[in-house]
């Protein structure tokens, strides 16, 4: 911890001293990444939402680009749905503060005006502003009730949670959610829980009431401005990289983790770097001091023309008894010449990451994660050896389908093979707090995504989801790379004749329905309905039938996607 508080002292004593405009940044989940999704595609080289594969997003570069947008339909230079300029105008009152013309000098938001059409523009949040000092409050609901075949308990979900968010001066900006959470899940969740001892997203946990969980999480951070073009941010919080339903480089799955993020772009480069301080596996219980390792991460993301966009990443994961080492804090340096004088003992991960909006109406997207090259295991692929750990991400997302408005569709598939986020220890395992940090199968499967999402009027929201896979488990003790708790130097029952499905073949098709409805702003009802047809060779179908039906506030649904 003392190098991470080195690394960012040396990040803060380096930068300008200038005051630029400073945002916090849109929660991940929100209703605005699908809006920014729609507009990409619509736009199709838009210079500044076609670099956004980063998130959490800039709410205020979110909210200038919404205005530009707006702007551009008013001059007919674009064509909007009534549906989608429902949307950007919901997405501006979410983030009311960076509007045009906002002012709020010397005045306080009162609790008794919240809810009135004269206050619309600020939904559901009360503050104060103060010359450059401003601070903004909103709470958050989400009340669920269903039942899982498989389960002799009703489901239940019931999050609190307060939020602040604001600026100390034009360069500082900061927030903070604190939650309290309660939930009985459906029986494959359990199974999760069981066998990683951890819930999904969550960190620390008591049982509650037999059958559920009890869980208090807080996240937070400060921002910073340093210049036009460099942005720095200091948080315990989640990072979603890709344009993906799933992330193969670094999702949201994970409970949040501490980082210091800094974000570049000059001309038709955005470079993003990540230093995060991780925990590793251990049990769940108080009073014991939870192992640390750490992660860095690099990427650099060129611009190539106006519809294409590629990216090239490095990152690697790593433990030291005295901190995180200061030498992969340098921001320009290849981490493997890094780790082969460090002794080579971490783990390192390269891939590129890809966008692209060649044709109207859709948008193209693509991973590639390599773990290790080995020129001499490339030339005999077809053996299957160990030692060839890659994993590849294809995927397409379609607006307006058939010249329906509002009718949107994306297709996905994700294709992991074995052992490419293990290490030979511990502390090198690409995961956080018991949980995958990339996608939430682990490793050693092919899944098949499709999404459905329509929205017929501004109010209403309706999506399909159908997710199928295959995984290869461990059998009979032998490790066959699926778990990447488990290390890759221990178990295996060869070297060669790793291929996607070996091991014990399990197969998943999971079917949901939804549909939302917004009441008021950021206050929705929503309604239901899983199929989840899990198989195992040599063990019994687990199949589950799960209904639900909540009220939510200011929050995003909670789904378990697995």
């Amino acid at each position: 911890m003392k190098s991470l508080k080195v690394l960012l002292a040396l990040t803060f004593a380096i930068v300008g001293v200038k005051s630029f405009a400073q945002s916090d940044y849109i929660t991940l989940g929100s209703k605005e990444y699908g809006v920014i999704d729609r507009l990409q595609i619509k736009l199709r080289k838009d210079s500044i939402l076609n670099f956004s594969d980063i998130r959490p997003y800039s709410r205020k570069v979110v909210t200038e680009r919404l205005e530009y947008i707006n702007q551009l339909a008013s001059e007919g230079k674009i064509s909007l749905s009534e549906v989608d300029k429902y949307n950007i105008e919901m997405c501006l009152k979410e983030n009311f503060e960076y509007r045009t013309g906002y002012d709020l000098k010397d005045s306080t938001l009162r609790f008794r005006d919240v809810f009135t059409k004269s206050t619309l523009t600020n939904p559901a949040y009360i503050g104060v502003k103060r010359g450059d000092f401003s601070i903004y409050a909103t709470g958050h609901i989400d009340y669920s009730k269903g039942n899982d075949n498989n389960s002799n308990y009703q489901l239940f979900n019931n999050i609190r949670a307060l939020s602040l968010r604001g600026t100390l001066s034009k360069n500082f900006g900061f927030y903070s959610t604190l939650f309290e959470h309660q939930e009985a899940e459906a029986a494959y969740v359990k199974q999760y829980v069981k066998s990683f001892t951890a819930v999904p997203g969550e960190g620390f946990y008591n049982s509650f009431k037999t059958t559920g969980y009890d869980v208090f999480n807080a996240k937070g951070g400060v921002m910073f401005k340093a210049s036009k073009t460099t942005d720095i941010q200091f948080a315990y919080d989640k990072v979603f990289i890709g344009d993906g339903f799933r992330s193969l480089i670094l999702s949201d799955f994970s409970n949040n983790f501490l980082f210091l993020k800094v974000n570049t772009r000059v001309w038709k480069l955005n470079y993003h770097m990540l230093y995060a301080q991780l925990v590793g596996t251990h049990p769940n219980v108080g009073n014991y001091l939870y192992p640390k390792k750490y992660m860095a991460f690099h990427q650099l993301d060129i611009q190539a023309n106006k519809w294409l966009n590629i990216g090239a990443f490095e990152s690697v994961m790593f433990g030291r008894s005295n901190g995180f080492a200061l030498s992969y804090a340098n921001p320009i340096i290849f981490y493997r010449s890094v780790e082969r004088q460090e002794g080579s003992p971490d783990k390192v991960l390269i891939g590129l990451n890809i966008k692209a909006n060649p044709f109207k109406n859709t948008q193209l997207y693509s991973q590639l994660i390599l773990n290790e090259f080995s020129f001499d295991q490339i030339k005999r692929y077809s053996k299957g050896n160990y030692v060839n750990k890659q994993a590849i991400q294809l995927g397409a997302k379609t607006i307006d389908l058939f010249g329906v408005k509002n009718l949107d569709v994306q297709a996905e598939m994700n294709i992991v093979r074995p052992f490419v986020y293990t290490h030979y220890d511990s502390t090198g395992s690409y995961s956080n707090y018991n949980q995958q940090l990339a996608h939430p199968l682990g490793a050693n499967f092919r899944e098949y995504v499709g999404i459905i999402k329509y929205q017929p009027i501004n109010k209403l929201q309706l999506q399909a989801k159908l997710i199928y896979y295959k995984q290869g488990l461990d059998s009979a003790g032998y490790n066959f790379g699926s778990n990447i708790f488990r290390f890759y130097s221990e178990g295996k029952p060869r070297e060669d004749g790793f291929f996607i499905g070996s091991g014990l073949l399990a197969t998943c098709m999971l079917t949901q329905l939804t549909a939302t409805y917004e009441v008021l702003p950021n206050l929705y009802i929503d309604a239901s309905t899983t199929i989840r047809n899990y198989s195992k060779k040599g063990s019994a179908d687990f199949n589950s039938r799960i209904y639900s039906v909540g009220i939510r506030l200011n929050i995003a649904r909670r789904d378990f996607d697995f």
